[in-house]
């Protein structure tokens, strides 16, 4: 029989979170609160980015957010292990945000784990999950027969609203809600609170006036911006389109203005519309709203 974990194992980098402790081959860190980049690209798939999702790390342990194409990789190639994730978090729905969400719940499983998977998210996150369960049944029951333990397989929903406030496993939550689409209204914005450290991670679409408290003193926003000069030279006939769903994002002067106001220690941006637009191009309209540092997010960037 061949053993899965080992020929994976061969292949993620000479570190890999396996508890409280992050091991260098003898080199122990103390864990601090962390942000992982996983994947800043768009819906398209492209060579250079992966699908929009991120990670906090607090105590050693990796908390999901979002679980876009490629999570599972990603995860493994930022040296943790996929089958030591246990909490997921998603902001909204759109599926750029949740493509890899099944081969990341049955990767966790096949890979060794044997408690229920936690995900947390607005509505209707009961009816997604319901559904991927559904399109797994076929293959958890096979493997089930081959003997891997169904509680690998549990998962645990909890209903987020904005306002609400949550604390999981030493790691304070904070929930507001954000707006994108006009047809999207179950979206939200988290704060991720440990040790005096502060990550928000702002919902894909506009700034809501939840959005500056929520970030207020973070030492690390990510945000999510829409440069629309860059839209026509790059979107060709698909221009109506993408004027349409840039209207849903944020600009980049409301990125800096909610940055400067919220005098947050750096601003992040990642999954920017339209897809591959230059980082200096994206920073230059930024810059006149926040004199802070500005940083262009790229596929397993930690801060």
């Amino acid at each position: 029989m061949v053993d899965v974990n080992e020929g994976i194992c061969a292949r993620i980098p000479p570190s890999i979170h396996t508890g409280k402790t992050l091991i260098h081959f003898g080199e122990e860190e103390k864990p601090v609160l962390e942000l992982i980049l996983l994947g800043v690209g768009a819906p398209p798939p492209t060579p250079q980015k992966s699908g929009p999702c991120n990670a906090i790390v607090n105590g050693g342990e990796l908390y999901l957010v979002d679980a876009a194409r490629h999570a599972a990789t990603q995860i493994m190639k930022s040296g943790f292990h996929v089958s030591k994730v246990d909490h997921l978090f998603f902001t909204h729905f759109h599926s750029d945000h949740y493509t890899g969400f099944g081969e990341f719940f049955i990767s966790r499983w096949i890979m060794g784990a044997s408690t229920p998977l936690k995900i947390y998210g607005p509505s209707p996150v009961e009816e997604i999950v319901e559904r991927m369960l559904r399109y797994y049944e076929y293959d958890i029951d096979l493997r089930a027969e081959e003997g891997k333990p169904r509680a690998g397989t549990d998962i645990e929903v909890s209903v987020l609203t904005p306002g609400d406030a949550l604390e999981v496993d030493g790691l304070a939550v904070r929930v507001e809600k954000g707006t994108h689409h006009g047809n999207v209204d179950d979206i939200v914005s988290y704060a991720f609170e440990a040790e005096g450290r502060k990550i928000v991670i702002a919902s894909d679409g506009s700034p809501t006036d939840k959005l500056v408290p929520l970030a207020r003193g973070a030492d690390v926003l990510v945000m999510h911006p829409c440069i629309p000069e860059l839209i026509d030279e790059r979107f060709g006939s698909f221009r109506a389109t993408a004027k349409i769903v840039a209207a849903h994002h944020a600009t980049a002067e409301e990125v800096g203005r909610t940055a400067a106001e919220a005098a947050v220690g750096k601003l992040v941006f990642s999954h920017v519309v339209p897809p591959l637009a230059p980082d200096d191009k994206v920073r230059e309209a930024i810059a006149p709203y926040f004199d802070g540092p500005i940083i262009a997010g790229e596929d397993l960037m930690r801060l």
